[in-house]
């Protein structure tokens, strides 16, 4: 999160060894089922922000980082991560525009979405349980 705020990069150094380390986890300790319910968390997590890095809408470490909160909540609760995440990066948005208005600042161009995956992801282990 620090240097998407800093420089607007989401390392692969800390995103595929933590990809790498759910899946091992999930292999060793549930198998297939793990893998498989680790796999749809992807999709449903992943899915969506690759969609919309294609175009330029976000970067691809956005999408790696949404696949590690996919795999490690799995089906169903990564559907819950995504929906806190989405309702967290709405909230920064508006946020970062009010501030730079009342700045007196030029509006970002730019949102560092770590920040609300972070947000969206503590946001979903507490609350996840009551949505599903």
């Amino acid at each position: 999160m620090v240097t998407d705020l800093r420089s607007r990069k989401i390392l692969n150094a800390v995103t595929l060894p933590a990809l790498a380390a759910i899946l091992l986890v999930d292999a060793f300790a549930g198998g297939m089922p793990f893998l498989l319910d680790s796999a749809i968390g992807i999709a449903v997590c992943g899915g969506p922000f690759l969609l919309a890095a294609l175009p330029g809408w976000m970067g691809m470490g956005d999408v790696k980082l949404m696949s590690v909160v996919g795999a490690a909540l799995g089906w169903p609760f990564s559907l819950v991560a995504l929906l806190a995440i989405t309702l967290a990066g709405g909230a920064q948005a508006v946020i970062w525009l009010l501030a730079a208005k009342v700045s007196g600042r030029e509006k970002p161009r730019y949102v560092p979405y770590a920040v609300a995956i972070a947000a969206g992801t503590f946001a979903s282990f507490l609350l996840g349980g009551s949505f599903v």
